[in-house]
């Protein structure tokens, strides 16, 4: 019978927290102790000021609670939520991302799924996704490649790169809002601009939809 993937709890006051999902690894921790609660859980916690070192296998869903200090995921993690008030944060791949805090960078190379970024004042990078919902009250956004994407921030550039077909809603008070499509791709767009210049390439179509709003800041929708 196939071992079930395991679901780690990781939590530190302050301290930088790296975890490695690697094939056939077991779970492993430098810096703290773990233990295996009854309900399937392997509840991480750290020890000292050392870095929290913690192996475990590909696919492992990760709940990581921190206060400061970094946060560092290579190899391909589970479902990752993330709490955490200020520190960066890095996520080289994972199937889905809740991530929440305050202040810090934010980078995820890769989401199979959902990718949900919620904090006060970052800059958010997310390479590619199925579907990215980021806000920010300050700070800029950065979409590589996605399929769907809420986007909301005060103060702020907004970058994101479609897929093309699917929706995608931007809304801003202060910063630019540019969005990228394929080219051939002919989006159905509604976009408007309080105070700022509005630029669309791509003729208007049934090519998924693009809805951007700002108040003070240009919108351009591009082909590349």
């Amino acid at each position: 019978m196939t071992e079930p993937t395991p679901r780690l709890r990781i939590t530190r006051r302050s301290g930088k927290v790296h975890v490695v999902a690697a094939p056939g690894a077991t779970v492993d921790v430098e810096g703290g102790t773990f233990v295996n609660c009854d309900d399937g859980t392997v509840d991480v916690r750290a020890l000292g000021s050392k870095v929290l070192e913690v192996r475990c296998p590909s696919g492992s869903d990760l709940t990581i609670s921190t206060a400061s200090g970094s946060i560092r995921i290579e190899g391909d993690a589970g479902s990752v939520k993330v709490i955490t008030k200020s520190g960066a944060l890095t996520i080289e791949r994972a199937t889905a991302v809740d991530a929440r805090g305050a202040s810090g960078r934010v980078e995820v190379g890769s989401c199979a799924g959902e990718c949900h970024a919620v904090f006060v004042s970052s800059n958010v990078h997310i390479g590619e996704a199925a579907r990215a919902v980021v806000a920010t009250v300050s700070g800029n956004i950065e979409v590589g490649a996605v399929d769907d994407a809420e986007v909301k921030t005060v103060s702020g550039k907004v970058t994101i790169g479609a897929r093309g077909g699917g929706q995608l809603v931007a809304r801003a008070i202060s910063g630019s809002v540019s969005v990228s499509v394929p080219v051939g791709s002919h989006p159905a767009t509604r976009l408007k601009a309080v105070s700022g210049r509005v630029r669309c390439e791509p003729d208007p179509g049934h090519d998924g939809e693009i809805k951007v709003a700002s108040v003070s800041g240009a919108i351009s929708v591009t082909c590349r």
